[in-house]
């Protein structure tokens, strides 16, 4: 009889543990296909630093400032450029009085084919020295390549600066997190499939797509890596924290 109730018991025992592994199992086919573990990125990064040297006269943002796609940052000491803007300006002005003047004798026939062609020429250098002092004098401005948000200032005006970044620049309307997947599931993952993410921060839950996919398999680890993107217009998720994703529909 006791015999009986020991071998009822570890029966008991065994199913009550089978089911169990099936339920983690169940768990981690639905929620951890691998290393589904993620971190929250910007989904763009920029060093910005000037085309030019020159001494900072006006820097226009701090760190964590919002600016808009060519807004001015910041702005060199720029006298002489500007001086000689004005001058190129002063002899395009000159070259067009000049042929205006001229072009009715020119009419007349009292003027050559040559000397009117000098005119015409004097006018187009004297346009293209416009021209190229005015790019001279936007290159003592730095603009910001697209809307984020400053995360680092390392200038302060009055300071001396080269061709070394000054200002970080990051995109937070969309983020990015990079994702890593066995090789068993490389045939069931397509890019622009839908996701799930969760963040430690937050119990909401948030849609994204896969963006981009590796075109190879690592072989060293057996694995691939996705992009996962996230829109965050409302600013609701951090970039840098930590988070986890969710794709339906995979088999293990």
């Amino acid at each position: 009889m006791a015999s009986n109730k020991r071998q009822i018991t570890t029966i008991i025992s065994a199913l009550f543990l089978l089911s169990c592994a099936k339920t983690v199992f169940a768990q981690s086919s639905t929620t951890d296909f691998g290393q589904l573990s993620c971190l929250l990125e910007p989904s763009k990064s920029s060093d910005l630093s000037s085309e030019v040297p020159g001494i900072i006269r006006d820097l226009k943002v701090q760190r964590g400032d919002t600016v808009k796609k060519g807004q001015v940052l910041m702005a060199l000491n720029s006298e002489v450029e500007q001086a000689t803007l004005e001058t190129a300006r002063a002899r395009l002005d000159f070259a067009e009085r000049k042929l205006q003047r001229n072009e009715a004798l020119y009419k007349d026939k009292l003027i050559s084919d040559h000397e009117q062609d000098e005119l015409l020429t004097e006018k187009r250098l004297a346009q293209l020295q416009v021209d190229e002092a005015l790019i001279r004098l936007q290159q003592r401005e730095v603009r910001s390549p697209f809307s984020g948000v400053i995360t680092d200032v390392l200038k302060e005006p009055g300071e001396y600066i080269d061709d070394s970044h000054f200002i970080q620049l990051v995109s937070l309307k969309t983020l990015h997190a990079q994702v890593i997947f066995r090789a068993a599931f490389y045939g069931q993952i397509k890019k622009n499939m839908p996701v799930t993410l969760f963040t430690q921060r937050t119990e909401q839950v948030f849609s994204g797509r896969i963006k981009s996919m590796d075109p190879v398999i690592d072989a060293a680890s057996d694995t691939f890596g996705i992009t996962v993107e996230i829109e965050n217009d409302n600013q609701q998720l951090v970039a840098g924290s930590r988070c986890h994703i969710e794709v339906s529909g995979l088999t293990p």
